[in-house]
């Protein structure tokens, strides 16, 4: 080593030295009980906000999810989410499987009074079981919802999933954007 080294050496070893006593320093003024107690208090904050965010901001989120399976036939697996803070009503629900000329095969529609706030609906009634058609053709799944949400006011979406080459396919529609009411 030459002397430009061990000097370079010695003066890291210096610095670290003091930002090592600076540390001790710091750690005998502030206690560990005071450093936990401020974290929790932090989680604490962080929880609350997004508890309001999640279940106390009024807020409107719908979304479809759509599962599609190639079985012997064909099956269209929906379920219906109301992710918001408040109920949506008067929903109408359609579901229909169509083939490439547009020409309905099977469908299915269904209306409810209202959807309470974060809740999903789904089950035998929400799904189309297709058999006797073949699976090499060009199919879509076709969409529509209608509901009227907190302020009173009627949303409508429709969507079109094409699963002609699929297997099996899983489709996540989320309705309009999240309408906040603040």
């Amino acid at each position: 080593m030459d002397e430009f080294d061990e000097e370079m050496e010695q003066e890291l070893h210096e610095f670290s030295q003091e930002i090592g006593q600076k540390v001790v320093d710091l750690s005998e003024k502030i206690h560990p009980l005071r450093i936990a107690i401020a974290g929790s208090i932090m989680l604490l904050i962080l929880g609350a906000i997004a508890a309001s965010w999640y279940w106390v901001i009024p807020r409107d989120d719908v979304e479809i999810e759509v599962k599609y399976l190639q079985r012997n036939g064909h099956v269209v697996l929906t379920e219906l989410f109301n992710d918001g803070s408040r109920e949506i009503t008067n929903v109408v629900f359609v579901v229909e499987f169509v083939d490439k000329d547009n020409n309905l095969i099977d469908e299915f529609q269904l209306e409810f009074d209202s959807i309470p706030s974060h809740t999903s609906i789904s089950g035998d009634k929400m799904q189309l079981i297709i058999q006797g058609y073949t699976v090499w053709e060009e199919y879509s799944i076709q969409i529509s919802i209608k509901w009227t949400n907190f302020k009173g006011i009627v949303n409508e979406e429709e969507f079109i999933h094409h699963v002609s080459e699929a297997q099996t396919a899983t489709f996540t529609d989320e309705c309009d954007e999240v309408t906040w009411f603040l």
